[in-house]
């Protein structure tokens, strides 16, 4: 009886603390509007925040693909919203229940501007402290977030993942990818989007940045978040580095981001 009494309880109290989930549309560029959750940290805030900017592909906001929920993007939000970090995720342009044409998301150019307009949308959202706001990207999401950086409201910056070499360079985008992505939206598009050096980009932005990478990444090497790190050294810029061992491309070990990896980040931004 005893043992029931506390297992209630205990579920009780986690249910107490989970994350609340706002519903969040903004306006962007060319008519376009980004649908978006806001998972908000349990209590009083004002919290710390940051935006999310998905990796390449047509993922949605959660991180999965056709739609479906329970993506790695929802995970990390949650994680990040249960340790006080407000966290909003958004679908891309052309994803999800955002608008914009069906291949939009293929165009680096306006997800860079993209993430600047979440990031200052989020800077003025309630329960938001707008002197601690950050973005956030997984894989090319990382260096959207390092371009919009140099003009977005924010302090802070955390790339997951992200390349430090142009996409075109990496083993599973270049050749029979690339070419397939220039037949679908054309070599002006296509260069823009795989053969941008993120390295300058990554110098650029004078925020702090937490680099951080799974050491069993098959998709972009942990070396290249090593050349992102010497880069903006060599510039000067406030950088740190985290290696998750055994970790893949999402950052995932035995299907699920770890709890220090979490917490560091959690930190960072706070």
């Amino acid at each position: 009886m005893l043992a029931s009494v506390v297992a209630a309880l205990v579920l009780l109290a986690g249910a107490a603390a989970a994350p609340t989930e706002r519903a969040v549309s903004i306006p962007a560029g060319g008519g376009v509007t980004l649908a978006g959750t806001l998972d908000l940290p349990p209590g009083r805030g004002p919290f710390p925040a940051v935006a999310l900017v998905g990796g390449f592909g047509p993922t949605n906001r959660d991180g999965a693909l056709g739609g479906g929920g329970g993506g790695v993007y929802r995970q990390i939000a949650d994680g990040l919203a249960r340790r006080g970090v407000a966290v909003l995720r958004y679908d891309k342009r052309g994803i999800g229940d955002s608008t914009g044409p069906n291949l939009a998301w293929l165009d680096a150019r306006p997800l860079a501007a993209d993430a600047g307009t979440v990031a200052r949308a989020l800077v003025a959202m309630p329960g938001v402290d707008s002197s601690r706001v950050a973005l956030m990207g997984h894989s090319q999401g990382g260096n959207l977030a390092l371009r919009a950086a140099r003009t977005a409201p924010v302090q802070r910056v955390v790339t997951l993942s992200a390349p430090g070499r142009r996409l075109g360079l990496l083993p599973r985008v270049s050749g029979t990818a690339a070419r397939l992505l220039a037949r679908l939206v054309g070599p002006g598009v296509a260069s823009a989007t795989l053969g941008r050096n993120p390295v300058p980009d990554a110098v650029r932005a004078p925020q702090p940045a937490l680099l951080v990478h799974g050491t069993a990444d098959r998709t972009v090497p942990v070396s290249d978040m090593t050349r992102i790190a010497r880069a903006r050294g060599r510039a000067g810029r406030p950088t740190r580095t985290l290696r998750v061992p055994g970790a893949g491309h999402f950052l995932q070990v035995e299907g699920r981001v770890p709890d220090r990896t979490l917490d560091a980040v959690a930190a960072f931004l706070d």
